[in-house]
């Protein structure tokens, strides 16, 4: 019998994916951060993690840099899309 694989919901669109597939963050201190291994975390489809408009909300959302937030999801999207 095959194990089902966990699904996390996207945080920008509400919609459900396989946990290995979404880009997992926490916001540490006031920044937006790749997760560590500890405290809470949050998901991102990497559909998300692309669209303008849903980086520009997060980012107004969260209030950071939106150029270092940028950076931080295109590195983190190349690192989950390598991944699969």
């Amino acid at each position: 019998m095959k194990k089902s694989q966990p699904t996390r919901m996207c945080i920008a669109c509400r919609s459900r994916h396989p946990q290995n597939t979404l880009i997992r963050l926490k916001y540490e201190g006031n920044e937006v951060v790749a997760f560590d291994g500890k405290g809470r975390s949050f998901y991102l489809c990497d559909v998300c993690g692309t669209d303008e408009k849903k980086i520009k909300g997060l980012v107004k959302r969260f209030k950071q840099d939106a150029e270092r937030f940028t950076k931080l999801l295109k590195q983190l999207t190349t690192e989950v899309s390598s991944c699969k």
